[in-house]
């Protein structure tokens, strides 16, 4: 441990560090303490029990926590906290049992143990507990640069173990940073939570006098104080009050700084302090972050991102989770400590919040959210079965076959795909997007043997939704039929039949079937200059696919040559903010970075990261592309720690968009994967390396092209880590011929 922390606290902050300041010392009885202390407090290299103390960790009001070593009945150091000389009254020494008494009833693996108890030769209560080497949780989360869903995971573990303090009956009354150090076990982060100074009994009296306050003093740290432990009412403490402190946290956790102004809160003693935490509302989040001025820009950069993207995320749902914590009124708190780790989980997984409006428009948004390609996909066939509706309506002869088409399509949707998550049919099994998209591709053979073209127009949303999915099988079975019925009903060089033809090669190309679904695409790119034009949309899509195929055979020449035409001609008709030309600029600078011409993608990569941005939003999965495609530029540089920020970026808005099981969310894996093993960061790269690895086998297939590639990457793992069986063991579920990387 630096000298520059002491048990996890900076020097300035040791006086809050254990449980009671000396706020209600006059100057005089300061001085005589201190003069005391020189004269009684036991030195380094000294002994107390059986306890050998070997420096002084940190001094607060009440106490001394040494570093100690203990010899027998086993080797180990520990902290050991004793008595001021000074603090030893009948008052201060109850607390102190208070203390002991408490540490001794936990036993959580992020509490710190409590192994011993006892007095000092001199008389003063000391105890023994778990020497927890590591830095404050707001310094670790600083200093290893934590994304906020990472402090949002972390923090969650904090909550349970309060949670689990509550149980036994104890309540901490001083949460804040410096009291959870974070240590590093078997490359585990283990929040520890430390110093139950002030605690207070709930089930029962722990001495006579548990935890009695006088009017002179404040138990615990004000900026982290509830309006409750404000009045300094000992008697009305309850669990909510950690609960209140722990919102403080988070607060400070996801902004950097703190609700309340340390130098406004304590500029004019305790009745001050009252009247701020009692009268008035923190700030939210997001608005504090943006006030901090100049600050506002290192507080993001600590969380792998900048100021606009970190208020982003702040506003709305993630700040009303410290905000319901830290109500005035604790009867709208949260209910306990578990409640809010539950709500940090609703958070992370896009569940509904206990924090958030309890209103049907609030829980519908978060439906729409949650299952943002179920919902679409359902939208989207409605709106072709309405269009398949007014489109046969409209050339129908006969009013006949107007209400056959209308029965069939009402049928259809009622009876196939709305009651495939009734309860009643489900059972209680999960309905996903999958489900969703797979009972109705199973009910919708033989439903439209007289409309096919209604079946066609079905066919490429299921196709389309599976294909957004990373289900490219799916897609391709559909689309095959789409382009089969419209040839058949249309004619080949129909533009519905072109359109379909298309989106075929798409989903082929995105199986990796490059060779196979070139000479199909050449046709289509032909067939759409010769009908539509050479600047119709679909002529444009078209050629980028047929653009991309030759990327992936790394014929980068004819990929930028088509790219730079698309661009031109999109730029022309459509602007610079049109979705063809912002694929269009990304894709270029995919092809210049293939060719290794890195100062001339680099410009295209920044104009597609910021255009998309503006444009379509910084979570679109085209916007997350670029961010990745800009770190594969940084990697082939050898600039892995440019490159590794810009795939942990991209991996963590993949999670949060498009789920932890996208195929595109698994490649991510394999890349931040593979710059760790540049780092030298071997078991980090493991970790990442087997988990990609084992998705990309059980949800996409052995032989897919990410699938390889993470096995490729694996082997480089091994290989560079010195652990040749280990790499020939992984070289060995190679298959015979790999796929080309993308």
């Amino acid at each position: 441990m630096d000298g520059k922390s002491t048990f996890g606290a900076e020097p300035e902050r040791i006086d809050r560090l254990l449980s009671i300041g000396l706020e209600g010392l006059s100057s005089n009885e300061d001085q005589n303490l201190t003069a005391s202390m020189v004269i009684f407090t036991e030195q380094p290299g000294s002994r107390i029990g059986r306890y050998e103390l070997i420096s002084i960790l940190g001094e607060g009001g009440m106490g001394i926590v040494y570093l100690a070593e203990q010899r027998h009945p086993i080797r180990r150091q520990v902290a050991l906290k004793v008595i001021k000389p000074g603090m030893d009254s009948k008052r201060v020494i109850a607390r102190f049992e208070a203390e002991r008494q408490a540490l001794a009833l936990l036993d959580h693996q992020n509490i710190a143990h409590v192994y011993d108890a006892g007095t000092t030769e001199a008389g003063r209560p000391y105890f023994v507990m778990e020497f927890v080497k590591g830095l404050s949780i707001t310094e670790h989360c600083d200093r290893h640069t934590l994304t906020i869903e990472d402090r949002l995971n972390l923090f969650r573990k904090v909550c349970l173990a309060v949670h689990h303090a509550h149980q036994k009956g104890i309540i901490h009354r001083d949460i804040k940073p410096s009291n959870i150090l974070i240590s590093i076990q078997d490359d585990q982060v283990i929040p520890k939570i430390i110093d139950f100074g002030i605690a207070k009994a709930l089930a029962q009296p722990l001495t006579e006098r548990t935890l009695a306050t006088e009017d002179s003093q404040l138990l615990g740290t004000p900026e982290y104080m509830s309006p409750e432990q404000a009045e300094m009412s000992s008697v009305d403490i309850d669990t909510r009050s950690d609960i209140y402190s722990l919102g403080v946290l988070l607060y400070v956790l996801l902004t950097g700084a703190l609700p309340f102004d340390s130098d406004t809160l304590r500029t004019g003693g305790i009745d001050r302090i009252r009247k701020i935490i009692r009268e008035k509302d923190p700030k939210t989040p997001s608005t504090r972050l943006t006030n901090l001025g100049e600050e506002a820009g290192k507080v993001a950069e600590k969380r792998c991102t900048d100021v606009a993207a970190l208020a982003k995320c702040l506003r709305k749902e993630l700040e009303w989770i410290p905000l319901k914590a830290m109500r005035n009124e604790r009867t709208e708190r949260y209910r306990s400590a578990s409640e809010f780790a539950d709500d940090i989980e609703n958070y992370i997984t896009g569940a509904p919040l206990i924090a958030g409006p309890l209103t049907a428009a609030y829980r519908c948004k978060k439906f729409l959210r949650r299952n943002r390609a179920l919902v679409t996909g359902v939208a989207a066939v409605l709106a072709v079965l309405i269009a398949g509706v007014v489109v046969s309506t409209v050339f129908a002869v006969r009013a006949e076959r107007q209400a056959n088409i209308s029965q069939a399509v009402n049928e259809f949707l009622k009876e196939d795909l709305i009651r495939s998550v009734d309860p009643h049919i489900t059972l209680g099994r999960e309905v996903t997007v999958r489900s969703w998209l797979d009972t109705a591709s199973e009910n919708l053979d033989g439903r439209f043997e007289n409309e096919p073209l209604v079946e066609a127009s079905i066919r490429e949303t299921l196709g389309n939704t599976y294909q957004n999915l990373g289900d490219f099988e799916a897609a391709e079975r559909h689309l095959q039929r789409v382009v089969q019925i419209r040839r058949d009903e249309l004619g080949e060089e129909h533009p519905q039949t072109i359109d379909a033809t298309f989106r075929l090669c798409g989903a082929l190309w995105e199986e990796g079937r490059a060779a196979e679904v070139q000479p199909l695409c050449l046709k289509t790119v032909e067939r759409s200059k010769r009908v539509l034009g050479k600047e119709h949309r679909t002529t444009l899509l078209s050629m980028n696919i047929l653009a991309l195929v030759h990327k992936s055979q790394a014929d980068y020449g004819e990929a930028e040559q088509l790219f730079r035409e698309i661009l031109q001609i999109s730029r022309k008709a459509f602007g610079k903010t049109d979705i063809i030309t912002l694929l269009a600029v990304g894709n270029l600078a995919a092809a210049l970075k293939g060719t290794g011409r890195y100062e001339e993608a680099e410009p295209l990569y920044h104009e597609a990261i910021e255009l998309r941005s503006q444009v379509l939003g910084e979570d679109h999965p085209y916007t997350i592309d670029s961010l990745r495609g800009l770190g594969l530029l940084r990697a082939e540089q050898q600039r892995y720690e440019e490159a590794e920020k810009l795939f942990a970026e991209s991996l963590e808005r993949r999670r949060r968009v498009q789920g932890h099981e996208h195929y595109r969310t698994i490649r991510d894996m394999v890349h931040l994967g593979w710059v760790y093993t540049e780092q030298q960061r071997y078991s980090e790269a493991e970790t990442l390396l087997l988990d990609a690895f084992e998705l990309s086998f059980r949800v996409l297939n052995p032989l897919d092209q990410i699938t390889i590639e993470s096995i490729g990457k694996i082997v480089e793992l091994y290989e560079a880590w010195n652990k040749p069986e280990k790499a020939e063991e992984w070289r060995a579920k190679l298959p015979k011929t790999e796929a080309v990387d993308e």
